[in-house]
């Protein structure tokens, strides 16, 4: 047997995995190696994939025997590191785009060509089920001659909104057509050739926390010999449309490359009677054969873990897999260093032509802020959303701040000016916990996780928990104050009022990962209170609203997108809603009152708004009209459970068993009441439903929408 190709991946970052489990399940590949800056990162992503090796530089890549290197780098780093390895007599395989010079990327092949290996480029959407099928179609000469192509790129950027700013995407101009515009460039050059840019826009701007541009809309029109050709992005909020159209002499063709679906049409009569209906009828022949199909084929592709359950995922799975199907040396047109300098060309054109200058071959540079005060207040989860508020407002009470960060130039974007200290490191490292708490009074525990698995959550919120936990009872802090949630209530009972006293769901176990990971933690925390002393406060806020979240809160309903929400039950329930702004108020005043160690504290202003009510004045700022049904919860539990039925089956390492108790929970059709916090605290909440609608759902469409 031949044997496999030993593959090194140069970079553990976002798309990793997609590289890492698409290599893991071709079984001529081998995953060999994995090199990042940050060693730890890279025995991270060793350990998930059992790769046995790891380094922490390129060139120890470079010199390992390694025959292939996946470059997974930012775009400005892809021609140095590609020709490294190059030079060290490896085979790359770079993501997309191929650089930022297409000068520096023909002198890249030409490289490769004098060593004698392949340099290939993942234009990974030109290996979706459904282009090739296009492609076939095209050059089979079906459609007649090419005389139009049009591709739309319009996705909303959730990093516009919510960060992190910090990315290399967003720190010129420039680099967000190298970025996502290489997707559609190469749709052209593969289609119809390389055209000449006749007229190309950029608008809509917006200005980030780093002071930098970022163009929202771009247009672009090039000609070829033969065809027109028109680009369009747009990354505002809306509904999700990245289309690629074709029209011939003979037909059209249309790709819906985000969800991999497509359809052809043709004239089969020249009676206007009759055209529409033939044209429809077979179109919708060719859609619902589709849907069946892929419906099928993706949930048997993720019932089997394979790295093809999604459209997205697919097309990394089928282009890696093309590049190794017939040996490195025979390099598919679509993955040809060539190609990709072509494709490196045409965005360099398109950004000639809208006159916003060059690419940027670094992320944006901030400097990091200083505490104007010396720091007595650790924050911990200080960049999110309650988190931002809060420490705006210990600033503006005068309080030194300290907040504790993985990214600290992230950080400094997303707390904009506030004269605050930054610390980078993680609450789950004894060592970074124990130097961020030195000279720290209060602690804010604001951090959660996310995971798909409960041994995530262990991992992820409740070990770092137990860690920063013991380091504030070494440093001996005043007080520790941590945020849990409402959802770890059993909310799901009419008769019931929920007040500080309310114990957590005795049934907690079987609830979703999240509220069992906060409930955890909070039981972690109160078992130290009692034996050692932790001087704890528990915060636990309600459905927290207003500028800076997106509007479309799930506590609300289940939004499938911005105009379409089923509600948790009929919607008609009373919800507990708080301002984000008195979230911030109440964990100020739990910092200073005395005697509280030990209690819990709920946060919620008094009842004022049902879901519906909610959903009328979203449509109404929104001035759209949102499609909201009722859903009863054995609907969606049932759903859930056909799926995890499947999953458990297989022993699926993601299963559990979804509970009807837990679906219903989520209507918090029990009334919520926090007089209590209101008295102790000396707190008040709006109350006011018109202030509410106003500043918790009018200002946060603004935001959102501006």
């Amino acid at each position: 047997m031949k044997d496999r190709v030993k593959v090194g991946l140069l970079g553990a970052g976002y798309i990793f995995d997609s590289h890492a489990s698409a290599l893991a399940a071709l079984p001529a590949v081998e995953l060999h190696a994995v090199c990042d800056n940050s060693r730890p990162r890279a025995q991270q992503a060793a350990a998930k994939f059992d790769i046995p090796r790891v380094f922490g530089a390129s060139r120890e890549l470079a010199a390992s025997d390694c025959d292939v290197v996946h470059i997974l780098l930012p775009p400005a780093l892809h021609v140095d590191a590609a020709l490294e390895m190059v030079e060290a007599g490896k085979s790359v395989f770079l993501e997309k785009p191929m650089g930022l010079d297409s000068a520096a990327c023909a002198a890249l092949c030409k490289r490769a060509a004098e060593k004698g290996v392949a340099v290939a480029v993942g234009h990974n959407f030109l290996f979706s089920r459904s282009y090739e099928d296009l492609r076939r179609v095209v050059r089979s000469g079906e459609l007649g001659a090419i005389d139009h192509l049009a591709v739309n790129w319009h996705f909303a950027l959730s990093n516009l909104q919510f960060g992190p700013y910090d990315s290399w995407m967003l720190s010129a101009p420039a680099n967000l057509m190298f970025e996502v515009g290489s997707h559609l460039a190469a749709f052209i050059v593969d289609l119809v050739g390389f055209p000449q840019i006749a007229t190309a826009v950029a608008g809509n701007p917006i200005t980030l926390p780093g002071a930098q541009t970022v163009y929202r809309q771009w247009s672009a029109v090039g000609r070829t010999a033969a065809a027109t050709a028109l680009l369009s992005i747009s990354i505002t909020p809306g509904h999700a449309d990245r289309i690629l159209r074709v029209r011939g002499r003979g037909g059209s063709a249309q790709l819906d490359f985000g969800r991999d679906i497509g359809w052809r049409e043709f004239a089969v009569t020249d009676n206007p009677i009759f055209d529409s209906h033939r044209t429809a009828e077979a179109a919708g022949r060719a859609l619902s054969y589709q849907a069946w199909h892929d419906r099928i084929r993706r949930v048997k592709a993720a019932l089997a873990k394979r790295p093809d359950a999604n459209p997205f995922e697919e097309s990394v799975f089928r282009s890696i897999a093309a590049f190794y199907a017939n040996g490195v040396g025979h390099v598919d047109p679509r993955h040809d260093a060539a190609f990709g300098t072509q494709v490196v060309r045409l965005c360099e054109a398109i950004t000639t032509a809208a006159g916003v200058g060059g690419p940027s071959r670094a992320s944006i540079s901030v400097p990091l802020p200083q505490a104007a005060n010396k720091p007595t207040v650790l924050v911990v989860g200080g960049t999110g959303f309650i988190g931002r508020r809060l420490v705006a407002r210990l600033v503006s009470g005068g309080y030194g701040v300290r907040v504790l960060t993985r990214n600290a130039r992230a950080a400094a974007m997303e707390l904009r000016d506030l004269p605050v200290e930054l610390f980078a490191g993680s609450h789950g490292d004894p060592e970074s916990a124990r130097r961020a708490l030195e000279g720290i009074e209060t602690v804010y525990h604001l951090a959660k996780c996310e995971g798909k698995r409960w041994h995530d959550y262990v991992v992820g919120d409740i070990e770092p928990t137990r860690v920063l936990a013991q380091a504030a009872l070494a440093a001996g802090v005043r007080r520790f104050i941590y945020t849990g949630t409402i959802a770890s209530y059993a909310s799901d009972r009419s008769h019931q009022q929920i007040n500080n006293d309310t114990p957590l769901d005795p049934a907690i176990g079987r609830r979703g990962l999240y509220a069992r990971s906060k409930a955890a933690c909070e039981g972690l925390l109160q078992r130290m209170w009692r034996e050692k002393g932790l001087p704890l406060v528990i915060m636990r806020p309600a459905i927290v609203i207003g500028v800076g979240a997106p509007p479309w809160h799930p506590g609300v309903g289940r939004f499938a997108s911005e105009t379409r929400v089923d509600y948790w039950g009929t919607g008609g329930n009373f919800l507990p809603l708080v301002l984000v702004d008195d979230v911030a108020d109440a964990l100020v005043r739990g910092m200073e009152a005395p005697g509280i160690e030990g209690q819990t504290f709920l946060l919620t202003s008094p009842p004022l708004m049902t879901a519906r009510d909610y959903v009328a004045a979203l449509s109404k700022r929104m001035d759209a009209r949102i499609d909201a049904r009722p859903r009863a919860a054995w609907r969606n539990w049932m759903s859930e459970l056909v799926k995890e039925l499947a999953k458990n089956a297989i022993r699926h390492p993601n299963r559990r068993w979804p509970t009807l108790h837990d679906w219903r929970c989520n209507s918090h059709s029990s009334r919520y009441d926090s007089g209590m916090t209101e008295e102790k605290l000396d707190w008040r909440p709006v109350r006011d439903k018109e202030a509410m609608v106003a500043r918790g759902i009018a200002d946060a469409v603004d935001w959102y929408m501006r």
